[in-house]
């Protein structure tokens, strides 16, 4: 089979290469990948960047899949050929004595892993995995689209369990990159009006996808209106909540500008270094400052939903590349030329 590997831990370092397919264990399926997502977090390793020093030096990559099972472990008689399903990304084997298990916040635990980081991932034609983070994928969606459900649960965890959003709340979500953009979406589909602000780096593409699937878009960096002046033309009061998805600095140690007293910023990005905060300004307007990481299973059903419901508008959102073009995929995602890579894993071969 073809698989997109990891062949050391240096800058650059994956390539296509040819692999045996994989022999399921006793707790595991063989799924036939249909499509899989190239994350930030992948790039983030393919780049080598400070902060992944955990991904393994080799390593197939790929954690937003989809697929269909092509062979079943002995002890993993829940499933059987043909049934289609999509891989919970960040796992934690499920322990009782867990408290991060007990509370059903298995991705805060310190035993979690991340399948296509810390062992083989979907970015091939065929991928092992352990039935316990097989979620089946519902009637009716579309194998293409039950790829985006990873991504999506990470901000349906972060819109529904982490900001306190409900209908006619004022929100800006700062960083038009998937996460981002899929928060926005998340967001509005509780009923909230929703700002997207992003850089003119984002312009071409993802905030002109933003405002394709009808948002109000906002730019913000050098020569351009402070974004917390932007918001008040729309949200005189400033906004209930804002989401921070960019990853910069000052977005995060300025938001509070943007929002209203007693309002909740919430960081869903990760960040390169070190911030510093002005936490006085936050205490002054009594605004919380949370974070979102990750998600579990019941985000994962939420994400199904909202993809059912066709509320996440895939056409514009993605680009399809083959398998044999994941490399092209990294590049373009790296130089922001598309919104969201989705890899067609089918044409392996």
């Amino acid at each position: 089979m073809k698989a997109f590997r990891r062949f050391a831990r240096e800058e650059r370092a994956a390539r296509l290469v040819d692999l045996p397919i994989p022999e399921p264990a006793e707790s595991e399926v063989l799924l036939k990948v249909s499509h899989c997502g190239i994350c930030g977090s992948d790039l983030h390793a393919w780049l080598n960047h400070k902060g992944y020093e955990s991904v393994l030096p080799e390593v197939t990559f790929g954690h937003e899949l989809s697929g269909t099972v092509e062979k079943v472990g002995g002890k993993a008689n829940e499933w059987k050929v043909g049934d289609q399903a999509v891989m919970i990304a960040l796992q934690t084997p499920h322990d009782r004595d867990d408290r991060y298990c007990r509370d059903n916040l298995p991705q805060l635990s310190s035993r979690r892993r991340v399948q296509g980081l810390h062992l083989d991932g979907g970015m091939a034609e065929y991928v092992c995995v352990d039935v316990e983070f097989l979620i089946p994928v519902p009637d009716g969606l579309p194998l293409r689209l039950a790829a985006l459900t990873e991504p999506l649960s990470v901000a349906e965890h972060c819109i529904g369990n982490r900001a306190d959003i409900e209908d006619g709340s004022n929100v800006v979500v700062s960083g038009p990159g998937i996460i981002g953009l899929l928060c926005a979406i998340s967001a509005r589909s509780r009923g909230a009006n929703v700002l997207l602000s992003g850089t003119e780096r984002d312009e071409p593409t993802r905030l002109r996808a933003a405002r394709k699937i009808g948002f109000e878009t906002l730019i913000v960096g050098p020569g351009k209106v402070n974004l917390d002046e932007q918001v008040l033309h729309y949200f005189p009061q400033g906004a209930d909540a804002l989401v921070e998805a960019s990853g910069a600095v000052p977005a995060l140690s300025e938001s509070w500008k943007s929002v209203r007293p007693d309002g909740i910023v919430t960081a869903v990005a990760l960040y390169s270094r070190a911030i510093d905060i002005d936490l006085t300004q936050f205490l002054r307007k009594q605004i919380d400052l949370r974070t979102s990481y990750a998600s579990s299973k019941d985000d994962y059903l939420r994400a199904f939903d909202l993809l059912l419901s066709q509320k996440v508008d895939s056409g514009v959102l993605t680009e399809e590349y083959s398998l044999k073009d994941t490399e092209q995929g990294f590049i373009d995602s790296e130089q922001l030329k598309v919104t969201k890579v989705l890899l067609d894993c089918s044409l392996g071969e």
